[in-house]
């Protein structure tokens, strides 16, 4: 202490006094806090831990139970069996028919179409028939009617397609003729008649034309006559045609056999057999073709070829 000055020996005075006083107020802390009331705690809130914070579970498969098996449930009594009812007879239904093809137009054969094989006065498969008033002696020129001669062309001018049939008769005297055949065709069919024809006459011309009967008559006395031509050896060639008719049934003229009579004793009479195939209905056609100069000269002739007859069946 002797070694300090003055000053700092009031220096070190002041530090102590401090440090008396700061220990003097920590000292009056401490025993002011001994007796104050201790402060209510603070409770911390739980936290509950949410579904992020739980670990993930995994899911197990149940198995479906199987369903329990059911009762057997005992038979009931048999009762006494009733009559069985008669069924009734099942229906066959009818069978779908197979359509029948369209018709079609076509040619009927016809007997020597072609005029073949002619003879004096014969003419295959054809009949003729004429008007005759006329034997010899002083004629009428308009009124005489001659036998006609039937020949094949001897003239190859007059030729139509080969063989052709040729009709005349003496000079200066007319004829007056029918030429027909008799065809069978389908009943209902639409026919039409056609033959070519070229004609000759030293001065005037000829009546031709061409016909058919639907009925079949054995002649000419029925037939739809076509369109009457007056030609001669300046208009060649010409096709006579008849107009388009429908065929008539066959008329069946005889007596009808007795039906036997069925047996009393027979109780049921089988059914008839039914048949799909129609039946087909037959008729005739007469064709026919005439031929007369339209006046009496030196030379007169018709020329005839190539018979046409064509049917169209019904629907």
């Amino acid at each position: 202490m002797k070694a300090l000055s003055r000053g700092q020996r009031i220096v070190l005075l002041v530090l102590a006094v401090l440090d008396v006083g700061v220990i003097a107020g920590l000292g009056s802390i401490v025993v002011r806090s001994m007796r104050a009331p201790l402060p209510t705690p603070i409770v911390q809130p739980v936290l509950t831990p949410t579904a992020l914070d739980r670990p993930l579970e995994v899911a197990t498969w149940t198995p479906t139970p199987e369903p329990t098996a059911r009762p057997t449930v005992p038979p009931r009594a048999t009762n006494t069996a009733t009559p069985t009812a008669t069924p009734f007879p099942t229906h066959t239904p009818t069978p779908t028919s197979t359509p029948r093809p369209l018709p079609t137009a076509g040619p009927v054969p016809l007997d020597n179409a072609d005029f073949d094989n002619i003879m004096p006065n014969r003419i295959p498969g054809w009949q003729w028939y004429a008007y005759v008033n006329y034997k010899s002696g002083a004629s009428d020129l308009q009124n005489s009617f001659a036998e006609p001669i039937f020949t094949a062309a001897d003239d190859p001018a007059r030729w139509i397609s080969g063989s052709t049939l040729k009709v005349e008769t003496i000079r200066w005297v007319k004829f007056r003729t029918w030429v027909h055949q008799t065809v069978t065709v389908t009943a209902g069919s639409s026919v039409q008649f056609s033959i070519k024809v070229n004609a000759f006459s030293s001065i005037d011309r000829l009546i031709v034309k061409a016909g058919v009967d639907p009925t079949g008559q054995p002649h000419c006395d029925n037939v739809h006559w076509g369109e009457t031509r007056n030609i001669n050896q300046d208009d060649g060639t010409v096709t006579l045609t008849s107009p388009r008719v429908v065929v008539a049934p066959v008329v069946d003229k005889r007596t009808p056999t007795p039906t036997a009579t069925p047996d009393p004793l027979e109780r049921e009479t089988p059914a008839p057999v039914a048949t799909t195939e129609e039946t087909e209905i037959w008729g005739r056609v007469t064709i026919c073709f005439y031929a007369e100069p339209a006046y009496p000269d030196v030379n007169n002739a018709a020329f005839f070829d190539q018979a046409v007859l064509i049917a169209v069946p019904p629907r």
